[in-house]
């Protein structure tokens, strides 16, 4: 199985990878911080490929080196808190790109064998939708919306399209609100709850984990 992390040195992301790494086939592990995903990918055995993903030449470049995939996993992302008038624009594209744009620039270059997966991590609409939080709703909203249209328009390639919807998990991404909710689920357990999910037969459309 040819598989692609997206997000891998995100709290979220290192757990994924470590139980991709369990699979058979090559692992690739994809994300920003040039010298945590060396290190991550050394340790698993895995390639490397760091990707800015708001670049369309590096997002091509990662497409052409990883190859025709079985499983695509979007787990990267970016958060700030800002009210509408105080949000800036620099923070404002970035969580664009990592929300969304990355997302859609993969799925305009990757390729996939039959019978692929992708699965995006996503939010619960209700959980998102506070005072502060309005670029990060609009953004990871706008990823739902897209996968929508991905599943009729790459239904002839035969890729599969599966959302999961998370609930709050103790990550890094928390820290510019504050730290996580005491309630929130661990990496390591949210890791095992969408692995579950995106190995499932049949694959679902939406996965909402509580």
């Amino acid at each position: 199985m040819n598989t692609l992390l997206l997000g891998a040195t995100g709290g979220i992301g290192q757990a994924l990878a470590r139980r991709l790494a369990a699979q058979e086939g090559q692992l690739w592990l994809s994300g920003r911080k040039g010298q945590v995903l060396a290190d991550l990918a050394r340790e698993l055995g895995a390639l490397a490929v760091p990707t800015e993903l708001g670049s369309a030449l590096e997002v091509q470049a990662l497409a052409e080196e990883v190859g025709p995939l079985d499983l695509m996993i979007y787990a990267a992302g970016a958060v700030s808190k800002a009210s509408l008038r105080e949000q800036e624009v620099g923070d404002l594209e970035r969580l664009i790109t990592a929300n969304l744009g990355g997302l859609a620039l993969l799925l305009k270059y990757l390729r996939f064998n039959p019978n692929a997966r992708a699965v995006v991590l996503g939010v619960y609409p209700e959980f998102v939708s506070v005072p502060g939080l309005s670029a990060y709703a609009a953004s990871k909203l706008g990823a739902e919306g897209l996968l929508n249209v991905a599943r009729k328009e790459f239904r002839r390639e035969g890729v599969r399209f599966c959302l999961v919807r998370l609930p709050a998990v103790a990550t890094g991404l928390w820290a510019p609100l504050g730290g996580a909710p005491k309630s929130a689920l661990s990496p390591d357990l949210a890791a095992t709850r969408i692995m579950e999910e995106a190995l499932r037969e049949p694959m679902p459309e939406v996965v909402e984990i509580r």
